[in-house]
Formats: C-alpha cells, sequence, structure tokens
C-alpha cells in the first residue's frame, strides 16, 4: 500500500490492486476564502472510490463539493458533515452518513472500522447540525462545525492503519486500539495527550499529521514543534515522518 499526505490530517491511499481512497482531503488551506477551485485542480489529479471524513471543520471538509462534482466520489461522513454538504447542494448520492460502531466493507477486501473519538477542546452537542444550515452562514469557518468526531481503523492489503485527526482520544476504552501504522493528528497537543496516546493506541511506528502550518499554501509548506515536542514527552516514541505530495509505500 501507497500514502501521499497533503498535509493537514489529508491522505490519499493506493493499494495494490490500484483502488484509490482518501481521508479528509482538502488542500486550500485557507480561512477565508475555504475553497480555492485552483489549489484542488493543481494538487487533487486521481479519482478516489470513496473519501473518508474523521470531522467537519472547515480545514477538513471545505473542499469536498468541488472534489466530489470533479471525481463522482462517495463522501462517508457524520451527520453534521452531510447536513453540511446538503446545505450547498452536494447530491445526495454522493454522501453516505456514518456513525460510531459502524463496519464499512469495501472492494478489494478493504474494511473500516468507525470509532468514536474526540476533537481538542470537544464541547459536544453544541458542534453539531441536525438539519442542514443555511448555504450562507458557511462563508464563515467558525461555522463549519466540528460535528461528530471519528477515528478510522482501516484494514488493506494486509495492513492496519488506523487514523484520528485529531490531538484528543476518547478516553474510556478498555483495551488498546492495535494497529501497524497510526496516521495521528497532534496539531498543538495539550498536557495529557501524551498519556492517553499510551494509553489507547499500541501501534508499530506513529505518523503525524496535522502538525503544519495549515493556512499556509502547499507551496509554502511549513512545519510546526509539534512532533519535537511529543518526542521529548514520549522518549521512546516509534515516528517517522513523510513529506508531503510524496507517495511512500507501507511499512516505512
Amino acid at each position: 500500500m501507497d500514502v501521499k499526505w497533503y498535509g493537514i490530517n489529508a491522505l490519499e491511499f493506493r493499494c495494490a490492486d490500484g483502488t484509490d481512497f482518501m481521508v479528509d482531503m482538502y488542500v486550500s488551506r485557507n480561512r477565508e476564502k475555504l475553497n480555492i477551485p485552483s489549489e484542488v485542480d493543481k494538487y487533487v489529479s486521481s479519482t478516489p472510490k470513496w473519501v473518508l471524513m474523521t470531522h467537519a471543520h472547515w480545514d477538513h471538509l471545505a473542499d469536498m463539493p468541488q472534489i466530489i462534482a470533479k471525481t463522482g466520489t462517495l463522501l462517508y461522513a457524520s451527520a453534521t458533515a452531510c447536513n453540511i454538504m446538503r446545505a450547498v447542494e452536494v447530491p445526495e448520492e454522493n454522501l453516505r452518513e456514518i456513525h460510531y460502531g459502524d463496519h464499512l466493507e469495501f472492494p478489494g477486501n478493504i474494511t473500516v472500522d468507525v470509532l468514536e473519538s474526540r476533537h481538542k477542546g470537544y464541547s459536544g452537542e453544541a458542534t453539531k447540525y441536525d438539519v442542514p444550515p443555511t448555504r450562507e452562514s458557511l462563508v464563515s469557518a467558525g461555522n463549519w462545525r466540528c460535528g461528530e468526531v471519528f477515528a478510522f481503523l482501516i484494514h488493506a492489503d494486509g495492513r492496519c492503519i488506523l487514523n484520528s485527526g485529531s490531538a484528543n482520544f476518547l478516553d474510556e476504552a478498555t483495551e488498546p486500539v492495535v494497529c501497524d501504522e497510526f496516521f495521528c493528528g497532534i496539531s498543538r497537543w495539550e498536557d495529557g495527550f501524551p498519556q492517553m496516546l499510551e494509553r489507547n493506541v499500541r501501534f508499530q511506528t506513529l505518523i503525524p499529521t496535522h502538525h503544519d502550518e495549515f493556512t499556509r499554501p502547499l507551496s509554502e509548506f511549513s512545519l510546526r514543534g509539534d512532533l519535537p515536542r511529543l518526542q521529548e514527552a514520549i522518549p521512546n516514541l516509534v515516528a517517522k515522518e513523510i513529506p508531503p505530495l510524496v507517495w511512500k509505500s507501507l511499512p516505512l
């Protein structure tokens, strides 16, 4: 299996049989404009079979209307994310509403388990949309509410991959999640996160995501100091970075 990172938590996976799918595909990286069509056309050149969405914030979801119109892909996302997509007139046939505990099966013996997770600074029900918001309200990044937050446990090509888009967990599991690679959003992680990480996940390799300056365009890509801080907090952490916009084969 190959993977390409587009910054933030935007990931593209390509299986040995050519199946292509994405997670949180967002490349415009602009809080004011939200979606920049020329950036999407420049960087999103493949046609994913489906896209998984960890949560509905603008820096994860706001390019999806254009990507769906461009590729015809299916979006697997929360009720909140789907309601935002309905508000901007994404066709219902392209939306697949998912829920905690769902087990998704795809061609090529690919499976995805939808796990309950948390966003950093989680604030519960106030972050959801039970009905579509007005289209006009979505010109403001702040109105792209987080909604339900997922982690995805993906089995494909003989590998087990976990993805979480934010530096937080549902810290109630009786048993840790076990995976080969953990693509983990570590943006501005806070006190307590290293301990939650060690309690909740058993991984061979942590591959950090969402530790870049995500309001700068990809042409000006730069990292923040989130990973060095985490390595200092967990001295035995096995972590490997991948550069943006470059295909890498798993295992690294």
